[in-house]
């Protein structure tokens, strides 16, 4: 599913040869051949727009210019499944059509997304089907839909060789610009006892001297631990290795668990740092924050799985471009993970995906909070 930003930045665009607002599902099952033709007939004229980028249909959104479309949601009765979808568009033309049906969740409504990313063009009917006609080639033009003119046609057909496939790479690194690993071993923190406050030159938990004190010192250690322990580096490189230069280059990357478990994502400056116990830190930490404005590099953690939403730019021809941060991966527990990238450009159609498979082993340490100073004294 389309991330949430991303489907928040599609909803402040009108409807154009890019983009299309439904607010009910297409009929589908059980419909006419009429009823289903509008589904055919939709994703025909997007596939054959001229466009730069991905072409979209968004369903359960009303437009409602000027200001950004209403999500009024679909019942959760009734969703399409995908193959279905395939089965019935690619079996009514003459080329097979790239292309993507999903029902998911957005601001609390159900909704579904038809993503159509740019490819070699002109798509049409091998015979007729309801009110479609064979060998015709419907465009979409602005927010209307029409035929093609011969002269549209033939400029379809020139635009496919104007330039070859993409080539690029995307490599995943360590820090020092190593290939990325396939094993690590890590230590998995879980404190079994609630975090008191702290409470400076007291009693109780080491009184630890400080000038005034900061109560969450124990809370903020403990992420501190956890966190450091288990944290894994990623640095994104993508070297364009086109004729060509990729413009509005991207990435969106995600890491799976086949078992499930959960591995959160973050940049490697948003990690917690060491900490002291006076009130400073809360200040540095404040301050700090000010330079997460504008990044190139943020993580997504809206939807159902975490994304890093990575800017790189245009990408010459023979240039390599690295994300602005590394990317810290933070798996719960031990267990088989898979990084998965998808590039993103204007000339990329559709978007290459590129995974890196690792495996994590190591222990679960169930620690007592009067072991966190310990534990704070082994990482220095």
């Amino acid at each position: 599913m389309l991330a949430d930003a991303l489907l928040e930045q599609l909803r402040y665009k009108v409807e154009g040869s890019d983009l299309d607002y439904k607010a009910e599902r297409y009929r589908f099952a059980k419909a006419s051949d009429d009823d289903k033709s509008e589904l055919l007939k939709d994703i025909l004229a997007l596939a054959n727009a001229t466009r730069d980028g991905e072409a979209y249909v968004l369903i359960g959104f009303k437009e409602s210019p000027p200001n950004p479309a209403e999500v009024v949601g679909l019942p959760a009765e009734g969703a399409i499944d995908d193959s279905r979808i395939q089965e019935f568009i690619n079996g009514k033309l003459e080329t097979k059509l790239s292309f993507r049906y999903e029902e998911g969740v957005f601001e609390g409504k159900h909704i579904a997304v038809i993503s159509i990313p740019k490819q070699q063009r002109p798509f049409y009917l091998k015979k007729n089907y309801g009110p479609l006609t064979k060998d015709t080639v419907y465009v979409r033009r602005g927010s209307a839909t029409g035929i093609a003119s011969p002269r549209e046609i033939a400029m379809m057909g020139a635009s496919n060789a104007i330039r070859g496939e993409p080539q690029v790479e995307l490599l995943f690194q360590t820090p020092t610009n190593e290939p990325m690993q396939q094993l690590f071993e890590r230590e998995f923190v879980y404190f079994t006892e609630e975090l008191p406050d702290y409470q400076p030159n007291r009693g109780g938990y080491f009184a630890v001297p400080s000038l005034t004190g900061n109560r969450n010192y124990w809370r903020d250690a403990a992420r501190f631990l956890s966190t450091s322990k288990r944290v894994i580096h990623a640095r994104l490189a993508l070297t364009n290795m086109s004729d060509f230069a990729l413009t509005d280059a991207q990435l969106e990357v995600t890491c799976h668990s086949p078992a499930g478990a959960s591995a959160p994502l973050s940049r490697a400056d948003d990690l917690p740092d060491v900490l002291d116990d006076s009130d400073f830190s809360h200040f540095r930490r404040a301050t700090s924050a000010v330079g997460r404005l504008n990044r190139h590099m943020d993580i997504d953690d809206r939807g159902s799985q975490p994304m890093a939403m990575v800017t790189l730019g245009t990408l010459r021809p023979g240039q390599t471009v690295r994300a602005e941060d590394d990317l810290a991966v933070l798996p719960s527990c031990p267990g088989k993970f898979m990084l998965r990238a998808r590039i993103l450009a204007r000339e990329i159609s559709p978007p290459r995906v590129i995974e890196h498979a690792f495996d994590v082993t190591g222990n679960k340490r169930f620690a007592s909070v009067d072991e966190i100073e310990s534990m704070l004294n082994d990482t220095e």
